[in-house]
């Protein structure tokens, strides 16, 4: 055999590589045109309004709440449900760099020994022997398929953009994550204060029923105005283990989303005066739909689907191969001194799709439905995002409406609760009269709080809908 020089051959396989990566082209797929975004929302707030330049990232601490800011501190370092997605990242980005490696060579070293006999057929010349083998190889192999039409490249994209969608679903799941914590924290805040208005309400009542009873022991009262005060006090005392309860629920729940057990959560501190931050104003749908995590996440698998169709479509294309092998050894035959010696060889190889029985054609019948769907389900998410911010707008804008007209409304109870006391004290109104006000009163307290509570959850929904931000993250996606 005759040697060759191997940095020869391996500086003539790199140009080769080079020169072939220099013709590589990836079949161009056209995305089909999504649904366009309006101009503005319905619900939302001009961007003249006093919140316009409201920060969405790290939503949370604008309610100036340390407690809140560090349980979801807490949860976002330890949920588990964030671990599962940043493993599905990790394992998406290992696939991806799988794909990435197709477009490269593949190089390989072997070694070989042998002894013994030979069996061979002699061919014309050579003397019909059994000689013996002995001798061993050594050497590289490098191995590639030249990505003239670009379907390894295709499947390298399409790897990219699912290891990218996964990175958005991943920061969805960070927003998720932020909005249950905040959500049952501020529930179990306002389940707190609806307790402590209950106990002011029981610590009332207690004081009439005290005083009923004083009425009726100095014969100026009936016993069923005692009955009446002392049924309307058990019916508030019913009242407090359901709220403990429910604070239970809550605080449970807190302790499983920063990845605790639940049974040793902590309990909460006291409530803060009621707080919620002004609804972030001139927001653009525009903006909105490229921020949102699962339509960034949606667009990213229409892009993967529209390279997997790529990849189909180059499949009837030709395929061309290149292989080199180094060999540094020796072989030696009894009897047969021309097969002793060193060498290489480089093969140029070439694969033409000639019948499939249609299967190529299948599969880009296949792909292509794929990429409809996937568009369909970008499209779908687009739509439910435009849905969802006006819905939590216009929700927003009810309670706090709704909060205006009931803080009134409360106060102008806890007059009449305080008239009809006096007018009771001074013989114009009967206990009937003092009791319905004041039980009417903390009726007006409580729906007070409670339409709080709601104000509160729809904040967090709204900057849920908004889709938030997060530092250091990259730019929005662009389809």
């Amino acid at each position: 055999m005759s040697t060759y020089p191997r940095r020869g051959l391996l500086a003539g396989l790199i140009a080769c590589i080079a020169a072939g990566l220099a013709g590589c082209a990836t079949v161009d797929v056209a995305v089909p045109d999504g649904i366009a975004a309006p101009a503005a929302f319905k619900e939302a707030p001009g961007a003249d309004t006093p919140a316009a330049t409201q920060d969405l990232a790290q939503w949370w601490r604008n309610w100036n709440d340390p407690e809140l800011t560090q349980r979801v501190t807490d949860a976002l370092a330890a949920n588990l449900d964030l671990r599962v997605a940043q493993a599905r990242v990790a394992e998406a980005r290992a696939i991806g760099r799988v794909a990435d490696s197709a477009l490269y060579p593949t190089l390989s070293a072997q070694a070989r020994a042998a002894r013994g006999v030979a069996d061979l057929r002699s061919p014309a010349g050579l003397p019909d022997t059994s000689p013996g083998l002995d001798g061993h190889l050594a050497g590289l192999t490098v191995a590639w398929e030249v990505d003239v039409f670009g379907g390894r490249r295709s499947d390298a994209q399409a790897a990219a953009a699912v290891a990218l969608s996964a990175e958005e679903r991943l920061r969805g799941t960070r927003l998720v994550i932020a909005a249950d914590v905040a959500e049952n924290y501020l529930a179990a805040r306002g389940l707190q204060r609806r307790l402590q208005q209950l106990d002011r309400s029981t610590e009332t009542l207690g004081q009439l029923l005290g005083y009923t009873r004083a009425r009726y022991a100095a014969g100026q009262a009936l016993s069923y105005d005692v009955d009446r005060v002392s049924e309307q006090l058990g019916a508030l005392q019913a009242q407090r283990p359901l709220l403990t309860s429910q604070i239970s629920i809550r605080e449970r729940r807190l302790a499983v989303l920063a990845g605790q057990v639940p049974q040793a959560t902590a309990a909460l501190s006291p409530p803060p005066a009621f707080f919620v931050p002004a609804a972030p104003a001139g927001q653009l749908p525009s903006d909105v739909i490229e921020r949102r995590p699962d339509v960034r996440a949606m667009a990213a698998l229409v892009r993967a689907q529209a390279a997997r169709l790529g990849s189909a479509k180059a499949d009837r294309f030709p395929r061309f191969y290149l292989t080199f092998l180094g060999q540094d050894g020796r072989l030696h035959v009894d009897g047969l001194p021309a097969l002793s010696g060193t060498g290489g060889l480089v093969g140029v190889g070439v694969q033409l799709p000639i019948f499939t029985a249609g299967r190529i054609q299948a599969n880009i019948d296949a792909g292509d439905a794929r990429l409809q769907a996937a568009q369909a389900d970008y499209d779908q998410a687009v739509l439910r995002t435009l849905e969802e911010v006006d819905n939590a707008y216009s929700q927003r804008h009810g309670l706090d409406q709704r909060g205006a007209r009931l803080a009134d409304v409360a106060a102008t109870a806890q007059r009449n609760s305080q008239n009809a006391t006096r007018l009771y004290e001074g013989g114009r109104r009967t206990l009937q009269d003092v009791l319905d006000a004041r039980v009417g009163a903390l009726q007006r307290e409580d729906e007070l709080i409670q339409t709080q509570t709601a104000q509160a959850l729809a904040a967090v929904q709204l900057y849920r809908a908004l889709g938030g931000e997060w530092p250091g993250d990259p730019g929005s996606a662009r389809r």
